[in-house]
């Protein structure tokens, strides 16, 4: 069982990250977690505003107000 770690720990690089692309991609994750958060509100808001809007033409006994 060994002998499958051992292929994969060969291919690994023994060398660091350099500090320069480590930032770029903390960068990168970043704007993504943030447009993310973005999107996120928008689409809440949007359906909780088509919610509101369903609820409204949807009377209490069920029948619709159309």
């Amino acid at each position: 069982m060994d002998a499958r770690y051992t292929v994969f720990k060969q291919i690994e690089p023994d060398a660091q990250c350099p500090p320069a692309v480590k930032n770029e991609l903390i960068a990168e994750i970043a704007l993504i977690r943030n447009s993310l958060t973005v999107v996120e509100v928008y689409v809440d808001d949007l359906f909780g505003v088509a919610s509101a809007m369903l609820a409204a033409l949807v009377s209490p006994t069920g029948q619709s107000e159309l």
